[in-house]
């Protein structure tokens, strides 16, 4: 699939009742799954760039984390609002890029990973991002934790039948929440 010959890859962690997110805000602190969202989406081997990885979020995901750019990344935020940059004091930042749509957001953001030699950008939420890249996503990679949240306002969608499990890891137990969790990685399957 692809897009512009760029790998388009999705990461979020879900409950069993697929909520990512309650009141804008992760359901949950995992520290291990918050570190694997790193490794995943930050690639280390690219050491000598400031920009080791691209991620592209809605307005509400960058809102939830404080208006705050992820490090080392470079921020592609999608929103309809034209004067966002400006609004929020965004216009000097080195690792921010403001999309008006996801299409948008692609194109911008697969033209940087050509030039910088990334072979993958990642979708980071939210839900209707989510929904709107599985059209052009080739990989997934979801954090399944074993837990329901009740009043969850987001959620991820349900897998399309063309994505199969490739890998996953041991299950395992985080500490402080007592929660469960697993790594599992789901490629598309080629026509």
């Amino acid at each position: 699939m692809s897009f512009q010959d760029i790998e388009v890859a999705q990461i979020a962690a879900v409950s069993e009742n697929h909520c990512i997110g309650k009141n804008n805000d992760l359901p949950w602190h995992i520290k291990a799954d918050l570190q694997h969202f790193k490794k995943m989406t930050a690639d280390s081997e690219k050491t000598g760039q400031d920009i080791q990885g691209i991620v592209i979020m809605g307005r509400k995901t960058f809102e939830s984390m404080a208006s705050k750019p992820l490090p080392k990344r470079m921020n592609v935020i999608v929103t309809t609002q034209t004067d966002f940059a400006e609004a929020n004091n965004l216009s000097d930042c080195q690792n921010i890029i403001v999309a008006q749509s996801l299409n948008d957001a692609l194109t911008k953001a697969t033209d940087l990973a050509k030039k910088l030699d990334l072979p993958t950008v990642w979708v980071i939420g939210g839900e209707r991002l989510f929904t709107e890249a599985l059209a052009v996503t080739d990989r997934i990679e979801l954090t399944h934790v074993a837990t329901t949240i009740d009043n969850g306002d987001a959620f991820y969608p349900t897998l399309p039948n063309d994505f199969s499990e490739s890998q996953k890891s041991a299950t395992m137990l985080d500490d402080n929440s007592g929660l469960r969790f697993q790594s599992v990685t789901y490629q598309r399957r080629s026509k």
